[in-house]
């Protein structure tokens, strides 16, 4: 039994042979076939024998580390004197 499941994105193929997920008024050129629409059980197997490759989830990446606080910059200007 192949896998089935639900894209949720509307999966294309196109004219030149390559993928895209998304809606057709995102889709960048014309020409594009309609291999899978968004939220309909379609089988795995049958995507990867039209050239499809399931897209892994991105690895999460270590947290970015926080800036230090900036110190407050003290102003140490004189004001200069009125004695004339």
């Amino acid at each position: 039994m192949s896998d089935i499941f639900k894209p949720e994105k509307t999966i294309w193929k196109m004219a030149d042979g390559t993928f895209f997920e998304g809606s057709i008024a995102e889709l960048p050129k014309s020409g594009a076939s309609k291999l899978a629409p968004a939220g309909r059980e379609i089988s795995k197997a049958w995507l990867k024998e039209q050239g499809w490759k399931d897209k892994k989830a991105p690895a999460k990446k270590a947290p970015a580390k926080k800036a230090a606080p900036k110190k407050k910059v003290e102003t140490k200007a004189v004001k200069p004197s009125e004695d004339k």
